[in-house]
């Protein structure tokens, strides 16, 4: 058969240019050699990886001194001392804990601009962006521990709007539809969230508690503003023209759409990149080159990294591609009649659980059949959304209700097969998906689908194989896992474990864990409740099993010790995460705590006002 992927070997030559560059000594000289080889072979089928993998050295040399070069004048600002910065205003403001966040793609510090994303963190309650066009800042400019940029912004004296979005500029419906639901969320804020992110893709106003049921169900991408709402958008349009007989306006307006959704939601990464495959689909009609799904597939993976180049590492760029990919060589051939859907399921799954493993040390079994069961639901709420937005209404507003009721019944079924488990490592995810974009360059039909799923299981096996590995030590060991600041000691013997404090990342204690092979924790010891020694451990309580957790004697004040009570007796995650038994909160001095000292009748006594508006919840059992 004809070749139905002829751009995977350039795809595959600018991957590797990507990732080799950073690895050369002269960029040039090697790129230039790569261009002199491919002159020299020409008319041979390698050229077009060859002559690409230079052009991805090139890309990735000029990013890297860009970045560098940005890096090295904001080295100059010091951390010590507010910085002004300033940002275009493309979200809005969504709670984090105790902190409200606002995140924006690009922003200039003290006059120097720089072509990276930014959040602010403010600890008050910031007034609403309206239909401003800026944000301007003073706060101390920081870089996380994941080479994030952070403000953090101390009072609302220093936070300001400025500027105003014009009545033509489609951010500036979007806001308009935004502020018409905000009345509404007064008495129906989940709603409202729900709605928000379907239709007009502000994704920042979903609570915790909804993006936790998707995410452990692995059908979270049901909420990000993408693909679902792309094709639909897009398919209306095409059907629409082609039955008023109008083909090439469709096509048309089909560009059209794809240059004016991404102006509409916002610059995320998920709509550029849905958007751009309709481009390139448009662009191939338009100019009567028609293509197979397969090559645009490859195309559109290209040309994203052609603009963004730093999306190869990003989690969200490799789960969309991966999915895809799969879905298109692998589930279509070996799928026949009504049973292809499950064979789409089964390679989807096959493709994203390594990925949700090496960046979330997490999986979502059968993450994929619960996609197939909520695809008509959430499809549903997104009709319901768009005219909710035409006209507010808070009987709309009730199917929402409903609609997200059914969601939430089965994204409990299925979080009952997920869990956190080990990461597979670096070297085994380079040679699955290595071998996985080889295999869609070599091989064809059933026999490249059956080599794509063999490639993409490696990291999977491989994940298993560590975890077997970590789950005993041969010999005693004391560990002190890397928080930052603060402290957290593992202690291990045999298949037993004790943790000693979390340290301060919610996260970060939980991914070392499972990395070393502990799922299971025997005892998790608070020695005080200081942010930097209690901040991690509600996670790991949440998260892994455990069966006990002993609490210093000490007097506690402030939020640790009510998040800890409430993630152990919270029996939301008793689905997902239960344990053999329910965990014992004791004395460190062995002396048992008695039932009302962690009741909700002396809340007040032990953590101030930490737990002021919480709901009560059940006080954890202390019988053996």
């Amino acid at each position: 058969m004809p070749d139905d992927s002829p751009a995977a070997f350039p795809l595959i030559g600018f991957i590797a240019g990507l990732e080799f560059a950073p690895l050369l000594v002269n960029v040039v000289v090697f790129a230039s050699g790569l261009v002199a080889v491919a002159f020299l072979l020409r008319r041979r089928r390698p050229t077009g990886a060859l002559l690409f993998c230079a052009l991805g050295i090139f890309v990735a040399h000029h990013d890297f001194n860009r970045h560098a070069a940005e890096a090295r004048a904001l080295a100059n600002i010091d951390d010590a001392e507010f910085a002004i910065i300033e940002a275009p205003l493309e979200r809005d403001w969504s709670p984090r804990g105790d902190a409200f966040v606002l995140r924006a793609s690009r922003f200039t510090a003290n006059g120097i601009a720089v072509d990276q994303p930014v959040a602010f963190y403010a600890r008050f309650l910031p007034p609403p962006p309206a239909m401003f066009a800026t944000v301007r800042a003073e706060g101390f400019l920081r870089r996380s521990e994941r080479g994030q940029y952070v403000v953090s912004i101390k009072s609302q004296r220093l936070l300001q709007y400025r500027g105003a979005l014009r009545s033509w500029q489609p951010a500036a419906w979007n806001r308009t539809l935004a502020n018409r639901l905000r009345p509404l969320a007064l008495e129906h804020p989940e709603e409202v969230a729900l709605v928000e992110a379907l239709v007009l893709g502000r994704g920042e106003r979903l609570d915790d508690e909804t993006r936790d049921g998707f995410k452990r169900a692995g059908t979270y991408h049901l909420l990000v503003f993408s693909g679902l709402q792309i094709a639909l958008a897009a398919g209306l349009i095409a059907l629409l023209l082609r039955w008023l007989h109008a083909p090439r306006v469709a096509d048309w307006s089909l560009l059209a759409f794809a240059i004016l959704a991404p102006l509409f939601i916002g610059p995320t990464a998920s709509v550029a990149r849905a958007s751009g495959g309709i481009a390139l689909f448009a662009i191939s009609r338009i100019l009567k080159r028609p293509t197979t799904l397969e090559n645009l597939w490859c195309v559109s993976a290209l040309v994203r990294l052609l603009i963004a180049p730093a999306e190869l590492t990003d989690a969200a760029f490799q789960l969309t591609y991966a999915g895809a990919g799969a879905l298109l060589f692998a589930g279509k051939q070996l799928g026949r009649g009504r049973w292809r859907w499950l064979a789409c399921a089964g390679a989807a799954e096959i493709a994203v659980t390594p990925l949700t493993l090496f960046h979330f040390h997490q999986f979502a079994l059968g993450g994929s059949l619960t996609t197939i069961v909520l695809t008509p639901l959430v499809f549903a709420m997104l009709i319901v959304g768009a005219a909710v937005c035409a006209i507010p209404s808070a009987k709309l507003l009730s199917v929402i209700t409903l609609l997200n009721a059914l969601c939430g019944a089965a994204n409990g079924v299925a979080s009952h097969g997920s869990g956190f488990f080990a990461a597979p490592t670096v070297v085994a995810m380079i040679a699955g998906f290595g071998l996985a974009l080889l295999a869609i360059a070599f091989t064809k039909e059933r026999t490249r689908a059956i080599a794509l799923l063999l490639a993409l299981a490696v990291p999977s096996l491989a994940s298993i194989g560590r975890d077997r590995a970590n789950r005993e030590v041969d010999a005693p060991r004391v560990i002190a896992l890397d928080v930052g600041q603060g402290d957290s000691i593992l202690v291990r013997d045999g298949a037993h474990s004790m943790l000693v404090d979390g340290g301060m990342s919610e996260a970060n204690v939980v991914t070392q864990l499972v990395d070393r092979g502990v799922r299971q924790l025997d005892v998790v010891v608070l020695t005080h409740a200081h942010p930097d020694h209690c901040g991690g451990l509600p996670s790991v309580i949440e998260k892994l099993d455990v069966a006990e957790v002993w609490i210093s004697p000490r007097r506690f004040r402030g939020d640790c010790r009510c998040l800890c009570r409430d993630a152990g007796s919270d029996s939301q995650f008793r689905g997902q995460y239960r344990p053999q038994q329910e965990p014992e909160y004791r004395h460190l001095a062995a002396k048992r705590l008695s039932a009302d000292h962690l009741s909700d009748n002396h809340q007040h006594d032990q953590c101030g006002k930490c737990c002021a508006g919480r709901p009560a919840s059940r006080s954890p059992s202390t019988g053996r």
